[in-house]
């Protein structure tokens, strides 16, 4: 059976929730009415499974082997999220966090008519509950400040697409950012070129994000405002800080322990994209670089190009199916695929003389032939 909860029954998932919400605020948000959401329980009063959607993820807790629930939330999802009805319309994505494992196979069922297998992404969550000793003064030419009205303003059309991005995500609107979120920057000729900005504040505790943009990086900008974030955060009342990011994001986590976060927890984050050929593109992208299953990104790649869609594939799709075709040993598929790259405006021969998988066909004269059409 499924119930979806009134917001003033969301405290009746609070003890399923218990561990998720330990390093998801958003989840804390949601229960506490600090953030839009959704909550649904397989029963009323004695709840056993529990299913809930914030801003930024879905999260399933509970027991996972609760057949009817599973079944009910299974039409729910195809009705609502599923179809375009979503708590963050802006969102491109679906992120699920599961308390326990044993939901993967509930997960698969869920989602399996939609979009399946997931993009299955390690994280690292780290926090901090101490307030920085003291501030991290910024180089020469730079300033610190608050991401306010003012800024924001003067920033118009210059305003970095991340910070626009993760203030309409995060919070749906600058009005709520500036009500209840916060953010500080680092200004160099007042181009915002360094951030941090709170995604999710709920009950004494938040997390941020930090960015930096490319040119000013390694520059010591990242630690100077995240301390600058933490010590406004604990000024605030807030008690518990964290951070999360892609446990293979070596510089997200260096900046991480420089800013004096601990490591907390690793987790799994099982991602589904709207565009199902950008999905499995970055699937076969996945299973090409990071689990060197070669077969599979082959046949994920192979997938993309039968999803009709009115735009063109950008070039680097083709060439990545060539490069996977190419480690399974099939040079025809490898050749066609770097003609088609070549057709979608791939035109870079050294890259292709200096990619090992091709080193089996540089004798051919198909070879010879792609060579002349890229240079």
């Amino acid at each position: 059976m499924l119930h979806q909860l009134a917001p003033h029954e969301y405290h009746k998932a609070a003890d399923l929730f218990a561990g998720l919400a330990t390093y998801n605020v958003y989840v804390t948000a949601v229960l506490n009415g600090d953030s839009p959401g959704r909550v649904y329980v397989d029963d009323l009063d004695a709840p056993t499974a529990v299913f809930a959607i914030s801003l930024d993820a879905c999260y399933l807790a509970g027991d996972a082997h609760n057949d009817a629930f599973n079944e009910a939330l299974r039409d729910e999802l195809d009705a609502t999220l599923f179809a375009g009805d979503r708590v963050n319309p802006d969102d491109v994505q679906i992120a699920v966090h599961l308390d326990d494992p044993e939901w993967e196979e509930t997960l698969a069922d869920l989602m399996e008519d939609w979009c399946w297998p997931p993009l299955v992404e390690l994280h690292h969550y780290y926090w901090r509950r101490t307030p920085p000793t003291e501030p991290r003064p910024l180089p020469d030419g730079y300033t610190l400040a608050r991401l306010d009205a003012a800024l924001l303003g003067r920033q118009g059309a210059r305003l970095p697409q991340t910070i626009a991005d993760s203030i309409r995500i995060g919070w749906q609107d600058e009005a709520n950012f500036l009500a209840q979120g916060f953010g500080f920057c680092a200004l160099h000729e007042e181009e915002i070129v360094c951030w941090s900005l709170a995604d999710c504040v709920s009950a004494g505790a938040a997390e941020i994000g930090i960015e930096t943009a490319v040119a000013h990086r390694r520059r010591g900008l990242a630690t100077a405002v995240t301390q600058a974030t933490l010590a406004h955060c604990f000024a605030q009342g807030i008690t518990q800080v964290g951070w999360r990011c892609p446990a293979a994001h070596a510089a997200s986590v260096q900046t991480a322990v420089r800013a004096g976060f601990q490591f907390a927890r690793e987790y799994v984050r099982y991602v589904f994209l709207d565009d199902e050929a950008r999905h499995f593109a970055e699937l076969g992208r996945m299973y090409f670089f990071e689990a060197q299953l070669y077969d599979e990104a082959a046949e994920a790649l192979e997938f993309v190009f039968e999803i009709e869609r009115d735009e063109p594939y950008p070039d680097h799709y083709y060439l990545l199916a060539a490069r996977a075709w190419a480690k399974v040993g099939n040079g025809r598929k490898a050749l066609a695929y770097l003609n088609q790259a070549i057709d979608a405006g791939f035109g870079d021969a050294s890259l292709l003389n200096s990619l090992p998988e091709f080193a089996p066909l540089r004798r051919s004269r198909e070879w010879q032939e792609i060579m002349r059409r890229v240079s």
